[in-house]
C-alpha cells in the first residue's frame, strides 16, 4: 500500500508517536534478569539506547503523517490489537507485590522479532525523503543496526576507534556476511585457545582436579608502624545472598609478619563480621597494630612499586553430591598455587622486555591529563599496569596465539578481496573475544559476593582504585575464554539472525561530527543520540580497550589506529582535565563552554549535509537543566528549530525498581527541522505562550503515567520548540533571553502541577515536600534534586540547604540528604521548644510532629497557637497528610514519621489516606 504524496513533507514523528507501547517494549528490553539484546552484549560500549526506542525514532522520522498506524505497529513488531500498557502494568504490580500470575504479556519481546519483508516494503515505498540515514553519533550502534534491519542504507559514524570497530561488528558485518561468520570465528576462536593453553597450564595448577574459576586478591601495603605486611580490602564477604553467607576471615601470623587466612562458612554463628575491612575511605587500619596508615602514605608506597598482592581465597566448583551439575566451593590457595604464581612474576620479568619489543604488551602511558587520574596515584603509570603479573602473561600469551592465528587466516587472501574483506570481519570478531578477557581479568574487577561473579572492569564506566580484586582463570573448560567465545558468538548469532533477506548497506565512518566528508543538502534523514556533556568519558574509558585492539588488529584499520591513544581534542563531551591549566574554578566552566561549541559545531554540519525539508531526530536523555540548556542552545545556534517532543520511558519507574536513584528514565525524542527565517520574538509575548504549552504537555505526558522529574524533562522538548521558533528572544529592556529562562517556566508550571493537592503552602514547603514525595529514601543526586525544587523565585535547593537556607536538607559532595524532624533538631536548625524561632510552616510541621510524640495534643495545640495557626489550617494538614502518606522505599527515620504525622492527624480530627503523588497511576511503570 502506498499513502497519499505528502506535500508538506512533514513526518509522522511531528503528529504522532506511539509514547505507550514503545515505552512498554523498550523497557522490556532492560528488565534485569533477562539477556539484554546481542549489542549489548557482543563488546562494551558505554551507552546504548533501547533497540525498539531507535526503531521507533527511524520508522516516525521517515513516514509521513497519513501512513497506517496499523503498519507502523507491524514495522514495530507490537501487537496493535492488544492494550500493551495495560498488560506491562498488571504484570509490574504483581512482581511489586509479589504475586504470581499467569505473564499477561505473552508476545514476544518486539527487538527479538524479525520485520517481515512486505513491512519493509511498505517501509520503502513511503519514505518520506531520500536516504541514506546518517547518525554522526552512532557509538554502540543501536540506531544503525535498526536502519539496516529495516532495509534502509546508513551511514554510521564516530570518532571513537573503539566505537567504529564496534559498529563494523554489529552493523556492517552482520549484514555483509550473514551466517557463513559463525563457524569462521567459532574455528578461529577455538585455534587461538588451542596455541595458548599449553603455555599457560603450569601457571593454573588444578589441586585434586578441581575446576579453579577464580581467585580472590587483595593489595598489600607495609604498615610504617609496626612492618606489618597488610592486605586491604573493603570487607571479607565472599557470598553474601539470602541462603548463604561465606567469608574469609584474615589472622595476623606474626612469625611471618602477614596475615594468614580461613574460610568462614557462617560468619554469623563464629561472631566474626566480614563488614569490619582493612581499607575504607581511602585509608587503611593495621590489623596488626590497630594503626591508620593514610591515603597518601598508601599512594606513595604503591607509586614506588612498594604495594603487593596477596592471594586469599581460590573459587572452584565441585560436582554435587547428588544430582546434576556443581556447587561453588570457596578454599585457601595451597602451596602449588603459590608456587605458580611466584613462577609467573619470574617469568614476566623476565620476557617483559622482549615483550615490549615484540608489541606483546601495550606499553603506552596512562594520560597524565586524565579526567580520572587513580591510576596514576595508586602506581599504574602505564596501561599495562592494569593487569597483575599472571594476568600480563594470560593476555599476553593469547595475543600472540592470536596473531599466529590470524597470520594463517590470511596466508590465503588476496588484500582488497571479498576474502580478504571476510578475514578481516574474522579477527574481529576474535579481538571481541579478547576484550571480553580483558574485561573480566584485570585489576579493576571485582568479585560480587552476592551473585558469585567476576564483575567487569569497566561496569562502573570509571577507574577506581581496587584494594582487593578477582583474577578469572582464562584456562578453564566451559568458562575463561571459553565463555567470553561462546558469549560473542551468541550475540553474533542473534544479531545475524535479525537481518532481513536484504539489509540495508551500512557505511561505516570515522569522522569527528563537526567536520564530515558528505556532500552539502545530500540527506534527508539525521538520526542520533548525541554524547551528553560529562556524563561518560568515552575517548578516556576506550583507551582500556584501544591499547590492545591496536595490537590486535592495528595492521588491519591502520588508519583508524594510528594514534597512541584515542582522540580526546575533537570528542564533544564536556572534559574539565583538558584545562586543567586554567585558574581555579574555571575548568568545569571551560568544559561545558567546549563541549557546547563542538555540539554547536556538530549540528551546524548536520543543517549542512542536511537537505532543507530534511529532518533532523535528537535522543536526549540527560535530566540537568543545564545539559538541556546547552542542548537547545546548541541546535538553536546550529540552525535548527524544535517541531515535536515526545517521552519514552527506557526503563522501570521509581515504584518499581531503582528506587530512588535519581536515574532519568525518559528519553526524549526530539524531532526538528532547519530554521529558515528568524522571527524575533518579545519574551512578555511569548512567556504566556510557553506556560500555555507546558500546560498542555503536562496534561498529555501525565495521561500517559509520566510523573515527576521524568515528567518536567519530557516537557522541556514543546517549550523550546517555542522559544526557538522565536528566536533571537529578547525583554522589554534588550536583554537577550536564553533556553534556560524557558526551562525554568517548565520546571514551575510542572512542580506546582504535581503538588496541586497541598494548599496554602509556602515555595519552601512545596519545594521541600515535593523533594521528599520524590526520594522517601532521604538522599538523592543534587542535579536531581534541583529540578524538582523549583517553585518561583524563592525555592530550590539553596533555599532549604542547612548553610543560609531553611534547614531542610543538606547538600554534600553532589548530594542532597532530605533533614527529617529530628535529624533537623540534631543539626540545630530546628528547636520545638522555641516557637518565636520557628521560621516558616515546615518549622511549624517538624515541631508539630516532635512535640506530639514526646508530649501529647496539649503541647501541639499550644504550639498553633502561638505560632498563628490552628487545627484547621490547610498548609498544616496538607503538609502532615503528605508526610504520613509515604511510605514505600521510604528510609525507616521516615516511616517512623509518617506513622507519628498520621497519629497527630486523626488526633485533630482529620482522616487520612495514603497520599500518591499528584498524577501517579499504575501506568507510572
Amino acid at each position: 500500500m502506498v499513502v497519499q504524496p505528502n506535500e508538506s513533507h512533514d513526518v509522522m514523528g511531528e503528529h504522532w508517536f506511539p509514547v505507550g507501547e514503545v515505552s512498554v517494549e523498550s523497557m522490556r528490553e532492560r528488565v534485569p534478569g533477562i539477556d539484554y539484546p546481542p549489542t549489548n552484549r557482543i563488546h562494551v560500549w558505554f551507552a546504548r539506547r533501547p533497540l525498539i526506542t531507535s526503531r521507533a525514532a527511524i520508522v516516525m522520522s521517515i513516514l509521513p503523517p497519513n501512513a497506517d498506524k496499523e503498519e507502523i505497529f507491524n514495522l514495530l513488531c507490537i501487537p496493535s490489537n492488544r492494550n500493551v500498557m495495560d498488560a506491562y502494568s498488571k504484570l509490574l504490580r504483581a512482581k511489586a507485590e509479589k504475586r504470581k500470575i499467569k505473564n499477561p504479556c505473552d508476545w514476544p519481546q518486539a527487538y527479538k522479532c524479525n520485520i517481515s519483508e512486505n513491512i519493509i516494503l511498505y517501509l520503502k515505498k513511503n519514505i518520506n525523503g531520500n536516504l541514506p540515514i546518517f547518525d554522526p553519533f552512532a557509538g554502540g550502534g543501536s540506531i544503525p543496526l535498526e536502519s539496516v534491519r529495516l532495509g534502509l542504507d546508513v551511514i554510521a559514524n564516530d570518532l571513537n576507534p573503539v566505537a567504529f570497530i564496534c559498529l563494523k561488528g554489529t552493523v556492517e558485518y552482520p549484514g555483509k556476511f550473514g551466517k557463513d561468520l559463525l563457524p569462521a570465528v567459532d574455528a578461529f576462536c577455538k585455534r587461538v585457545h588451542a596455541a595458548a593453553l599449553p603455555t599457560l597450564k603450569s601457571y593454573f595448577p588444578k589441586p585434586n582436579g578441581d575446576d579453579v574459576y577464580a581467585y580472590l586478591w587483595a593489595r598489600t601495603v607495609r604498615c610504617p608502624h609496626c612492618g606489618f605486611t597488610l592486605p586491604l580490602s573493603p570487607n571479607w564477604w565472599i557470598v553474601r545472598t539470602e541462603t548463604s553467607k561465606i567469608a574469609a576471615r584474615p589472622t595476623v601470623d606474626k612469625a611471618a609478619n602477614r596475615c594468614q587466612f580461613e574460610i568462614i562458612t557462617d560468619p554469623k554463628a563464629e561472631g566474626y563480621n566480614p563488614d569490619q575491612g582493612t581499607f575504607s575511605g581511602g585509608d587503611a587500619i593495621c590489623i596488626s597494630c590497630g594503626s591508620t596508615i593514610n591515603s597518601d602514605g598508601i599512594k606513595a608506597e604503591a607509586k614506588s612499586r612498594q604495594m603487593g598482592h596477596q592471594l586469599y581465597a581460590v573459587c572452584t566448583k565441585l560436582t554435587k553430591a547428588r544430582g546434576r551439575g556443581k556447587v561453588w566451593h570457596f578454599r585457601s590457595p595451597t602451596l602449588d598455587e603459590i608456587k605458580s604464581i611466584e613462577d609467573a612474576e619470574t617469568y614476566v620479568a623476565v620476557h617483559l622486555h622482549d615483550w615490549a619489543i615484540e608489541n606483546l604488551v601495550p606499553m603506552e602511558a596512562f594520560p597524565e591529563d586524565a579526567n580520572d587520574t587513580r591510576p596514576i596515584d595508586y602506581g599504574m603509570p602505564l596501561w599495562r599496569d592494569f593487569f597483575s603479573p599472571r594476568q600480563l602473561l594470560t593476555h599476553a600469551t593469547y595475543l600472540k596465539a592470536f596473531r599466529e592465528t590470524k597470520a594463517e587466516l590470511f596466508s590465503d587472501c588476496i588484500e582488497g578481496s571479498n576474502e580478504w574483506e571476510f578475514a578481516k570481519a574474522v579477527a574481529v570478531y576474535g579481538a571481541f573475544v579478547f576484550d571480553s578477557c580483558l574485561n573480566y581479568d584485570s585489576m579493576q574487577c571485582r568479585w560480587d559476593a552476592t551473585r558469585c561473579k567476576v564483575a567487569g572492569a569497566l561496569d562502573m564506566q570509571a577507574f577506581p582504585f581496587r584494594p582487593s580484586y578477582a583474577e578469572w582463570n582464562q584456562i578453564v573448560e566451559g568458562a575463561g575464554f571459553e565463555w567470553a567465545a561462546k558469549k560473542t558468538l551468541a550475540a553474533l548469532n542473534e544479531i545475524v539472525s535479525f537481518m532481513p533477506i536484504i539489509p540495508g548497506k551500512a557505511t561505516i565512518t570515522q569522522w569527528a561530527a563537526q567536520s564530515t566528508e558528505i556532500p552539502s543538502a545530500s540527506l534527508g534523514f539525521i538520526i542520533t543520540d548525541p554524547p551528553y556533556a560529562g556524563n561518560v568519558m568515552y575517548a578516556e574509558m576506550s583507551d582500556f580497550f584501544y591499547v590492545w585492539l591496536k595490537l590486535l588488529i592495528g595492521d588491519l584499520y591502520p588508519d583508524v589506529f594510528s594514534e597512541s591513544l584515542t582522540n580526546k581534542i575533537d570528542e564533544a563531551i564536556a572534559n574539565p582535565a583538558r584545562f586543567a591549566g586554567a585558574k581555579r574554578g574555571q575548568a568545569k566552566i571551560l568544559a561545558a563552554q567546549d563541549y557546547a561549541a563542538k555540539m554547536e559545531a556538530a549540528f551546524r554540519e548536520c543543517r549542512r549535509i542536511l537537505q532543507d525539508d530534511g529532518v533532523l531526530c535528537v535522543m536526549f536523555t540527560h535530566r540537568t537543566r543545564e545539559a538541556w540548556q546547552n542542548l537547545a542552545e546548541s541546535l538553536i545556534n546550529g540552525g535548527f528549530t524544535l517541531h515535536a517532543s515526545w517521552p519514552v520511558r527506557t526503563e522501570p519507574g521509581q515504584k518499581f525498581g531503582k528506587a530512588n536513584k535519581g536515574a532519568l528514565k525518559v528519553t526524549v525524542i526530539l524531532y526538528c527541522r532547519k530554521r529558515t527565517a528568524n522571527q524575533p520574538g518579545r519574551w512578555e509575548t511569548i512567556v504566556d505562550e510557553i506556560r500555555n504549552t507546558a500546560r498542555l504537555k503536562v496534561e498529555e505526558y501525565q495521561a500517559l503515567g509520566i510523573t515527576g522529574p521524568d515528567l518536567i524533562v519530557s516537557v522541556y522538548g514543546p517549550a523550546l520548540g517555542v522559544f526557538s521558533d522565536h528566536y533571537p528572544v529578547k525583554d522589554v529592556t534588550g536583554r537577550v533571553m536564553r533556553s534556560g529562562d524557558a526551562l525554568d517556566i517548565v520546571t514551575q508550571v510542572v512542580n506546582e502541577y504535581l503538588t496541586g493537592d497541598i494548599q496554602g503552602a509556602d515555595a519552601i514547603t512545596l519545594s521541600y515536600l515535593n523533594l521528599l514525595r520524590f526520594n522517601p529514601s532521604l538522599v538523592v543526586e543534587e542535579d536531581f534534586a534541583r529540578i524538582i525544587t523549583v517553585f518561583g523565585g524563592n525555592s530550590g535547593i539553596d533555599a532549604l540547604d542547612v548553610k543560609r537556607g531553611a534547614g531542610l536538607i543538606r547538600k554534600e559532595k553532589g548530594k542532597v540528604k532530605i533533614l527529617t524532624a529530628k535529624d533537623r533538631i540534631a543539626e540545630g536548625v530546628l528547636n520545638p521548644e522555641q516557637p518565636k524561632n520557628l521560621r516558616g510552616l515546615m518549622d511549624v510541621v517538624h515541631a508539630a510532629v516532635v512535640l506530639y510524640e514526646q508530649k501529647g495534643l496539649g503541647a501541639v495545640t499550644r504550639l498553633l497557637e502561638e505560632t498563628g495557626h490552628d487545627s484547621k489550617d490547610a498548609g498544616l494538614l496538607s503538609a502532615l497528610a503528605v508526610i504520613g502518606g509515604i511510605r514505600e522505599d521510604a528510609d525507616n527515620k521516615l516511616i517512623s514519621e509518617a506513622s507519628i504525622a498520621t497519629a497527630l492527624l486523626e488526633a485533630l480530627g482529620r482522616t487520612t489516606v495514603s497520599m500518591s503523588r499528584r498524577g501517579e497511576k499504575i501506568t507510572d511503570y
